[in-house]
């Protein structure tokens, strides 16, 4: 038995552990037609060893939940960096990057994602100096390749200590590896409030649409969510070649967004994820403070769930780097998150969709056409209502989020 019998019980998260915990090596992971990391077993290598389904998220017929009521619990707080330049390099309060910093001191090798243009994708790399956790500000909305550093936690994993930063399905996958070896005291896990991840296609032609309209070859940095209009003020890709904003997408028609929300496109397994909606894995998870507590906020407000004494002894350890760390109310921020919810996706809107971002002759606004065509007439008033929020000054707009939420 592998990691392709029939008797799976959800689809695949894409989350790459399956391969990285084979010991004879026996899959491999590649991208499927419709852009989703997907594995592929060599049947002559497999041993049936079945270790690659034990980890797996596919195989667990009751992946452990947070009960609501169990939230309460756990802290929830709203953190913030003191220092103004990790706060404009980062996408919400800097909290991951002093997390990195700290657990490099204290002698953890630390997994992040960085933005590989070479590649055009996201990949998991492993850092072990608080200069190379430089490369992990900022999130990425895109799938990352990981079975790389994944392979190397798991060779490695009873003489290293390891940080792991990733999303819901790939710290799963991790933990239940490291239950299985007993050595989950020895890491720390830390993952992000999750709303999905899309289609690879969604980025590739995004960002080969933007390198010929800005004639670059290459981008040296991609802020896929920048704050050059303040913290929450739509979401704004930002491309940075030769240290010059080469390019700024315009909040009323960002393509990469609108199909990233849409949840049309979105990995199978994200639509009734459930590690998306427990907190059983992780030490701490990360996410924007979103809701209208903080909406007049410019510079960013991390939301950290410390979920074990292991996070929490993280936080109290930055707590001299933040200029704000508050404990919060689960009802002022969890209704603005995707935590609990499923999605309901068209399937034969979704298979045009995919469809279409697979064709290369293609271009990225005919999945948008097709997805425009399929809203309701209270969607499109919706839609155009968040477009004319673009002529009111960034401070209006925070004013009126605070108000309507």
């Amino acid at each position: 038995m592998n990691i392709t019998d029939s008797s799976a019980v959800r689809p695949c998260t894409s989350c790459q552990m399956c391969a990285a915990v084979c010991p004879h090596e026996a899959i491999s992971i590649q991208l499927d037609d419709d852009g989703f990391y997907r594995p592929r077993v060599d049947e002559a290598r497999c041993v049936d060893c079945n270790l690659c389904t034990k980890v797996c998220y596919r195989f667990d017929p009751a992946p452990r939940r947070t009960a609501t009521s169990d939230l309460e619990k756990i802290p929830l707080l709203a953190a913030t960096a003191q220092d103004k330049t990790l706060l404009d390099e980062t996408t919400s309060g800097g909290i991951a990057d002093l997390l990195a910093r700290e657990l490099i001191a204290e002698g953890y090798t630390c997994i992040g994602v960085r933005y590989a243009d070479e590649d055009c994708r996201a990949e998991h790399v492993i850092a072990k100096t608080a200069e190379e956790c430089t490369a992990f500000r900022g999130s990425k909305y895109i799938q990352a390749y990981s079975l790389p550093a994944f392979r190397h936690l798991v060779n490695h994993c009873r003489e290293e200590r390891f940080a792991v930063f990733g999303t819901p399905c790939q710290i799963y996958a991790i933990a239940r590896f490291l239950e299985l070896r007993r050595l989950r005291d020895r890491c720390v896990l830390v993952d992000l409030f999750c709303h999905g991840c899309p289609s690879l296609h969604v980025w590739t032609k995004y960002s080969q649409e933007v390198k010929q309209l800005i004639h670059k070859p290459h981008f040296d940095r991609v802020d896929f969510r920048s704050k050059v209009k303040g913290w929450g003020y739509f979401y704004v890709v930002v491309v940075v070649v030769d240290g010059i904003k080469a390019f700024i997408s315009s909040p009323r028609k960002d393509e990469f967004y609108t199909l990233f929300f849409s949840d049309q496109v979105l990995n199978e397994a994200c639509s009734t994820c459930i590690a998306r909606s427990t907190l059983s894995y992780a030490d701490i998870r990360l996410g924007d403070f979103w809701g209208r507590k903080y909406a007049t906020d410019m510079q960013g407000v991390s939301a950290v769930a410390a979920v074990t004494r292991k996070g929490q002894e993280l936080m109290e350890t930055i707590r001299p780097a933040l200029s704000r760390c508050d404990r919060q109310e689960w009802e002022t921020f969890l209704p603005w998150q995707s935590y609990g919810r499923d999605y309901h996706p068209d399937h034969t809107l979704r298979r045009t969709m995919l469809d279409l971002l697979k064709t290369p002759s293609v271009p990225l606004r005919s999945a948008v056409k097709a997805f425009y065509r399929h809203q309701t007439m209270p969607q499109r008033l919706k839609r155009f209502a968040k477009q004319m929020l673009f002529y009111f000054p960034p401070k209006w707009v925070a004013i009126i989020k605070s108000r309507i939420g």
